[in-house]
Order: C-alpha cells, then sequence, then structure tokens
C-alpha cells in the first residue's frame, strides 16, 4: 500500500530529460514507484496531464528568524519551493550570545532592510549555539526542507562585538571565529556564508563585520573547509573581491565556491559576462566555482524616509526623521548635489539614474491614483518639470506616503538570457524573507518556466526545471532532492505548464507587529508536496504536521555541473 499515488501525470525527472507519460507513487517520504502503477494508496490524485516536477531549492533565501516564528516559509512554498538555504551573504542569526544577540539581529534588520520592530516581536530566541539554532528549528517544524549555511558576519559579531565591524580580527579572535566554524559544520552547517560587498551596510549604516576580514582570514575558514567531506563556500561579493579570488578559496578548501549576485547591469553590460566567462574559466581548470544569478529583473520599493536603494550615494541623508528630510528635500543645493551625483556611474550603487524605471507603485493620496504604474520620467513629462523634483516633491506632497519601486538590473533579456543560460549560473537570488516591503522574488522559477521556457523559448521545460532543481543541488551536496527518482524524497509540484506564471506584487501587512511585506501569487501552480505530504493545494497552505527536513547530511562529492563530465 502506497501513501499516495498520483496518476496521468507528465513526469519531469529534474535531470533534463524529455517528460513521460505515467505515475507516480510515494510511500514513507520516497518516492516509491514510477510509470504504470497498478498498486493501490491511502491518497490518489488524477494529475489530469499537468507537469509533475521536482520541487524548487531555493539556495539564497534569509528566512533565518522567520522560520523561528513561521514554519509555512511563506510565500516559498505556495512559489514552489520545497528546499530553503538560510544564513546567505554571511548574515543570519547563529550563533548568538546575549551579550550581542541585539546587535546581530540589528544588523540583520538593516543590511536585509526588514523590519527591526517585526524581528523582535517575531523571533524565537531560545538558543545561544548554532547547533541550538538547528535543534530549535526542528522542535518547532517546517514546511520546507531547511539547509543552513554558517554565517561569517554574525560569527565576527559573536566573538568581537561591535569591534567586528571596526577592525581586522586578532590572531585570538580568529581562532575563536574558526572554532565557532568549526562547531557550525560539525552540527550539519552547509557550509559558509559571507560578503565583502560594498553595499552591505548593518545598523546604522556601519560597514557588516565581514567587510572587515582579511584575505588571511577568509584564507584560514577556507582551510577549516577543507577539514570536512563537504561544504560549499558562498560569497556575495562587490568591487574589492571576484572571482579569482572565489576561485583561491576554491582551491584552498577542495569545495564549490559560489559567486553573488550575478546581474546584468545595464551601465556595465560587460561586466556581468566577464564574470561569467571567468568562472566558467575556472570549471575548465577544474575548480567548481560557480555564480548565483537572477532570471527575473531586480526592483526594489519603497518609501523616502527609508530609501536602501539610494543610501549607497554618500551625499544621500541618512537619516528617516521625516521633518528633517522635509528640510533636505527641500534644499536646492541638495537637488542640485544629487543630480550631480547620480551623473557619476559607480557599480557598487544601486540606482543607476535611470528615471524611466522608478515607477510610483502606490500613491499616498487618493487624487494621485492616476499616477500609479507610470514612470517618475514618464510624469515629469507630461509635467514639464524635472525628474529628481518631482521624485522628491511627490513625496513631500504625499507626507512620505509614496511609495516607488526602481528597477535596477536585468532589464535587457538578451544579457540575462545569456548569463543564465550559462551551466555554471544557478538560477536564485530571492532573498526570500528580506528586503520584505520592497520586492518578492521567490517565485523566480515560476517565472523561468512561464517566460523564458514558455514564452522566450530560452530552454525546453526540462532544462529549465533541471537548473531550478538538480543543478542546485548537485552544487549544494543536497543528497535525494532536486530529482524525481524512485528512492529520491518526494519533493514535488504540479503545474500547468499552460499557465504557469508569477502575479505581480500586493502588499500585505501579516507580518509580526503588524509589518509590511509584498506577495506574489503563481498562477497554474497546482501543488507542493515535501517529503511526500502536500503542504500547498493550489489556493492556501495546508494545515499537516511540518513535514520539512532540517538538513545536516550533504555529499562529499564533487559537483558535475558545468565541469565537463
Amino acid at each position: 500500500m502506497y501513501n499516495l499515488i498520483i496518476r496521468n501525470a507528465l513526469i519531469a525527472d529534474g535531470l533534463g530529460n524529455p517528460l513521460i507519460e505515467g505515475d507516480l507513487a510515494v510511500k514513507d517520504g520516497r518516492v516509491a514507484a514510477i510509470g504504470h502503477i497498478e498498486g493501490n494508496a491511502l491518497d490518489t490524485l488524477d494529475a489530469e496531464g499537468h507537469v509533475l516536477a521536482p520541487g524548487v531549492i531555493d539556495i539564497h533565501t534569509h528566512y533565518d528568524a522567520q522560520l523561528t516564528w513561521d514554519k509555512t516559509a511563506s510565500p516559498s512554498p505556495a512559489l514552489g519551493v520545497t528546499t530553503v538555504v538560510v544564513g546567505n551573504c554571511g548574515f543570519g542569526v547563529a550563533p548568538a550570545p546575549e551579550e550581542h544577540r541585539d546587535s546581530i539581529l540589528a544588523n540583520l534588520a538593516e543590511v536585509e532592510a526588514m523590519s527591526l520592530e517585526s524581528l523582535r516581536a517575531g523571533i524565537d530566541t531560545n538558543y545561544e549555539t548554532f547547533g541550538e539554532y538547528m535543534s530549535l528549528l526542528e522542535e518547532k517544524g517546517t514546511y520546507p526542507n531547511v539547509a543552513v549555511l554558517a554565517s561569517h558576519a554574525v560569527m565576527r559579531t559573536a566573538v568581537m562585538g561591535d569591534a567586528g565591524s571596526q577592525r581586522a580580527a586578532t590572531d585570538d579572535e580568529l581562532e575563536q571565529m574558526l572554532d565557532l566554524f568549526r562547531e557550525a559544520m560539525d552540527a550539519g552547517a552547509v557550509g559558509l556564508g559571507s560578503s565583502s560587498n560594498e553595499n552591505h551596510r548593518g545598523a546604522g549604516g556601519i560597514p557588516i563585520a565581514s567587510r572587515f576580514s582579511t584575505d588571511d582570514e577568509y584564507r584560514s575558514f577556507a582551510k577549516v573547509l577543507s577539514e570536512y567531506d563537504h561544504g560549499v563556500f558562498m560569497a556575495t561579493f562587490g568591487e574589492m573581491h571576484g572571482i579569482p579570488f572565489v576561485e583561491e578559496m576554491s582551491e584552498i578548501s577542495g569545495k564549490p565556491g559560489c559567486y553573488a549576485a550575478h546581474f546584468y547591469h545595464p551601465r556595465q553590460p560587460e561586466r556581468g559576462l566577464r564574470i561569467m566567462k571567468e568562472a566558467e574559466a575556472a570549471r575548465q581548470r577544474g575548480l567548481p566555482v560557480f555564480t548565483q544569478g537572477s532570471c527575473q529583473p531586480l526592483s526594489l520599493s519603497f518609501y523616502l524616509d527609508g530609501a536602501y536603494a539610494l543610501k549607497t550615494y554618500s551625499i544621500w541623508p541618512t537619516t528617516e526623521d521625516q521633518d528633517e528630510l522635509r528640510t533636505i528635500f527641500s534644499d536646492s543645493d541638495f537637488r542640485n548635489d544629487f543630480r550631480d551625483a547620480i551623473k557619476d556611474f559607480d557599480s557598487a550603487r544601486l540606482f543607476t539614474g535611470r528615471w524611466e524605471w522608478v515607477i510610483v507603485a502606490v500613491a499616498g493620496l487618493d487624487k494621485n491614483k492616476d499616477l500609479e504604474g507610470k514612470s517618475v520620467l514618464e510624469i515629469a513629462v507630461e509635467r514639464d518639470v524635472d525628474p529628481l523634483d518631482l521624485f522628491l516633491d511627490l513625496a513631500l506632497e504625499e507626507d512620505f506616503k509614496t511609495k516607488y519601486a526602481f528597477y535596477l538590473l536585468n532589464m535587457e533579456d538578451e544579457g540575462v538570457a545569456e548569463i543564465i543560460g550559462n551551466d555554471g549560473t544557478l538560477i536564485s537570488l530571492s532573498d526570500a524573507g528580506a528586503h520584505n516591503s520592497m520586492l518578492c522574488d521567490a517565485g523566480y522559477a515560476m517565472h523561468l518556466f512561464g517566460y523564458w521556457s514558455r514564452e522566450k523559448g530560452l530552454f525546453d521545460l526540462p532544462t529549465a526545471i533541471r537548473k531550478v532543481t538538480h543543478d542546485p543541488a548537485d552544487v549544494y551536496g543536497i543528497i535525494d532532492r532536486g530529482q524525481l527518482t524512485v528512492g529520491a524524497w518526494a519533493d514535488m509540484i504540479l503545474f500547468d505548464p499552460d499557465t504557469i506564471s508569477i502575479t505581480k506584487m500586493t502588499q500585505h501587512f501579516d507580518l509580526p507587529a503588524d509589518g509590511e511585506r509584498l506577495l506574489r501569487q503563481a498562477p497554474g501552480l497546482l501543488g507542493t508536496w515535501i517529503n511526500g505530504t502536500q503542504v500547498f493545494d493550489g489556493n492556501d497552505y495546508v494545515d499537516v504536521v511540518a513535514p520539512g527536513h532540517i538538513l545536516r547530511k550533504f555529499s562529499g562529492e564533487p559537483p558535475k555541473l558545468g565541469m565537463g563530465q
């Protein structure tokens, strides 16, 4: 007797092979049979010719805190995700010694643009060590499977306190950090997450702690990683480090290196292609170096009193006091200086000066509702005013209730297609759980299936599915997931290939302390199963005992992806 049989499906194995018509049976959480199945089951579902595929493995999320109060990891399972990796970019919540816990949380809130009030209201802090955090997640239960990266910046803060964001570590401090890293790896960490990106700032605008790491500190972490038979080095780098340094870390550790963030930049188109080719050359030399790229345009939504995307400009005010901002934004000298600043291109800055890509997402006054969906440039032309003046004046008129959306990167299909089409590009970068009021990119796989596969024809559907299932599992050593083969865990999604897509973002206030977030839905997604248990029925989450596994064991086999094998 099987637990579940899904009949009359088009089955994708996740390995890129052609779809097959048939049935799939589940027993004890794993795929038990595929083909024409005669047996009986406790539950049977007719797929009606829809596609049954492995669940999406999202290797770039920030659910570290949210998982302690939200077992569903909303919205990811409702967008086809069955496994998430947290601790990315070196930002997490463990280890958290009591004396540094508030700093760790405040830094996370700032760097990932989260509501600190929501984090403080929601998080369960009944842990201190990395291992205790993993056990806490197991005790609470999770819908998705969860793999956790040891967070570099957090370990620095746990050892050095606020000094971690001020200076290099002493030899003794470094040894304490390495001990914490070993403790995390022994407890089941999937690897190390870090960042030296110039856009990453902690509480008060200070650089995040890992930005003060020397190259030798990084090399020391890589040497510790070499002591284990599994692991991955994930790093969000900017101008300070690039693919050559990731390659060095991979050579020292003997483990895969993953560079983020890999986008197509409108004012620096050669950069994304250069990063892709450098990683490809490293793989040709036998080193498993990969990038994390997005298949979606990157947008950030914000109010002008919390303009995350503009804080990379030194002239932009750090205060969020509205009275102070009214004075600053009304000053003609400030406007002229900022107008000059955005003329100078700097790849470290998020905003590229393209006013046609700045959209009025939500108007704060009823009389301005007709502006929603229009670009700042479009409105400025209609009113015969300067775009920067329009941008500031509208927010002042609406008492900072105007919500803007910046479309920043990945706006040109041709360049994006070349990057995501490369075998060494791991499609992810959802940032799910972070930037809640600014974006919701957790449904990137649905966009890949609907836009890039069905509409643009960049991939056939089996290849598109492989790119977001088997490929990340291969690089991260996630065992028996990302594929529908007999014996694999039954992490599955059922969808209509003719309608699968992603909706526009909608505004909600359902985080702890009534925190704001943006959400999307996935039309055409008919169901999500994790370890054989249905958690999403196409309309809503299913109320079940949380079926997710906290992953602690990973394959030590080198990845085959893009390695010429």
